[in-house]
């Protein structure tokens, strides 16, 4: 895949979910911080469409190119949000050739039925 500058046409913003403890001590997701806001390239590559036996699951896979940074400025647990919709990571972030000039983040959308 080639990346261009002139490609990172998409704001992303990272959020970092906080668990805060309940009263009974119990930690529960509570708001969200944001970690960065970026310039990023994000292409859609896959989608899904399952119909089990209780209901019907639809997921689209995305590939979230951005500037690198550590990797592990990403945790799994953070959400990626995208014009309104949230990604979650897939996969471990990955430097693009191995080189340290483009981050990859491969995230999945969970589609709700309307």
């Amino acid at each position: 895949m080639y990346v261009n500058i002139g490609e990172l046409r998409h704001r992303v913003t990272v959020l970092r979910p906080r668990a805060e403890p309940d009263a009974s001590g119990n930690l529960v997701a509570g708001d969200c911080d944001e970690v960065f806001s970026c310039w990023a390239k994000v292409l859609p590559f896959a989608a899904k469409i399952s119909d089990g036996t209780a209901e019907l699951v639809r997921e689209v896979d995305y590939r979230v190119v951005l500037r690198y940074r550590n990797p592990s400025a990403i945790r799994a647990e953070d959400i990626i949000l995208w014009q309104g919709r949230k990604l979650s990571p897939a996969a471990p972030p990955y430097p693009l050739d191995g080189k340290r000039r483009w981050l990859v983040i491969e995230c999945r959308e969970m589609v709700e039925d309307a």
